[in-house]
């Protein structure tokens, strides 16, 4: 338990690194084409990250190219659902509809078994979700436009999917091998 949770929390690092990146390298989420670029390099450095600390579990390297492409996917979405706009409800909504295709994208790149994707898939939405929603509480420059959450929100999301890494997914036969 304690060696998962060691190799897992430092993953909440990937968040604000990557966001970081996008923003130094693209500026704000303020275009389809800032959002698409940022998407990407989020999604490329929070797989990169969340593989190097699972992968001693059987993830293999395509976590790192569905979270990718899942991130893009969704910065199309959320450009269009709410317009870049970054106050909370509209922060929180797009937290859904990235954690929901990251995780869905995680999930099938690493098994087809169904329950392995639900869980996952709805824990990683709700994490985002609630990590936009605890950022746009705590964001004092909202028109910045970060691509992604903040350091308060990582920090949220990562114990939170850690719990469901240590005590959810061992409940499901296909995940067995994440949490030996």
């Amino acid at each position: 338990m304690t060696e998962l949770f060691i190799r897992w929390v430092p993953t909440l690092l990937a968040f604000p690194i990557g966001g970081a990146i996008a923003k130094i390298a693209l500026g704000g989420a303020s275009s389809l084409g800032k959002s698409v670029g940022g998407g990407l390099i989020v999604g490329i450095t929070v797989g990169l990250i969340q593989f190097l600390a699972l992968k001693k579990y059987g993830i293999t390297t395509s976590w790192i190219t569905a979270t990718a492409i899942a991130t893009v996917i969704a910065a199309v979405i959320n450009s269009f659902a709410f317009s870049f706009k970054f106050d909370s409800a509209s922060l929180t909504g797009s937290g859904l509809i990235a954690g929901l295709l990251v995780g869905i994208a995680q999930a099938l790149s690493q098994s087809r078994d169904v329950k392995f994707a639900l869980v996952w898939s709805i824990s990683t939405a709700i994490a985002w979700s609630l990590a936009w929603f605890i950022t746009s509480k705590v964001i004092v420059d909202p028109e910045a436009q970060y691509q992604i959450f903040g350091s308060s929100g990582a920090l949220v999301a990562t114990v939170g999917l850690g719990v469901v890494l240590k005590f959810v997914l061992p409940w499901i036969t296909s995940a067995s091998n994440l949490v030996k």
